[in-house]
């Protein structure tokens, strides 16, 4: 753990944070152990003012899902453990329609012991390609852990941008629910204030970057 003096230092944010994440089977048909094989039971998140990784522990065919999103440079790229190829997005695309986006200060939870409020995101997809159609999320946020809202205006994708700009801070219990298929929640266990290496973001350069439209 680091000293009162050097959290008080940082303006922002960096550590890292593990979560848990548990599933609710809406559409019988689809089983709960293949959402945790194919979406993971856990991620782990490393974040920087102006970047951050998600690293989730899939067990499917292509193992283990790192995506990084690289704020500083404006693209996101997903990357499997046993595929050759890293995907790469821009961030100010997005094939989705806001439904709605509101911060509410009732219904708080305690997580680790950090009072926390929530943003609503709800959004549609308008992607012809994507397996969902209606997307609800609460974001629930402390403000101890704080996130520069500046670095995400460009943020488009999924209205992130929009959420950092309500919060201000890193969302540590995510309850998403995708309309007549199955509600997840991701909550975080653990959270370590330190420094992150840059050499984390560097790309597997043995992989070929496909860039996505």
């Amino acid at each position: 753990m680091f000293s009162i003096s050097k959290i008080e230092a940082q303006a922002f944010f960096e550590g890292e944070l593990s979560y848990k994440i548990e599933y609710e089977i809406i559409n019988k048909n689809i089983p709960k152990g293949m959402l945790e094989k194919q979406m993971g039971d856990s991620f782990k998140a490393f974040v920087k003012e102006d970047k951050y990784i998600m690293l989730l522990n899939t067990t499917g065919e292509f193992g283990w899902t790192k995506t990084t999103v690289r704020l500083d440079e404006g693209y996101s790229y997903i990357e499997y453990e046993k595929l050759d190829t890293i995907y790469k997005f821009k961030h100010d695309i997005n094939k989705s329609e806001l439904l709605k986006i509101s911060r509410s200060s009732n219904d708080r939870k305690k997580i680790l012991n950090e009072e926390c409020e929530y943003v609503t995101l709800n959004y549609r997809s308008t992607n012809p390609n994507s397996a969902f159609g209606i997307i609800k999320g609460k974001h629930y946020f402390s403000p101890k852990y704080k996130l520069n809202a500046d670095k995400y205006k460009n943020y488009k994708s999924d209205f992130w941008n929009l959420y950092v700009k309500e919060s201000g801070a890193i969302s540590i219990r995510n309850e998403h629910f995708y309309e007549g298929i199955f509600k997840s929640v991701s909550e975080v266990t653990q959270i370590l204030e330190k420094d992150i290496s840059d050499e984390l973001f560097l790309l597997d350069k043995n992989k070929f970057v496909k860039l996505e439209k």
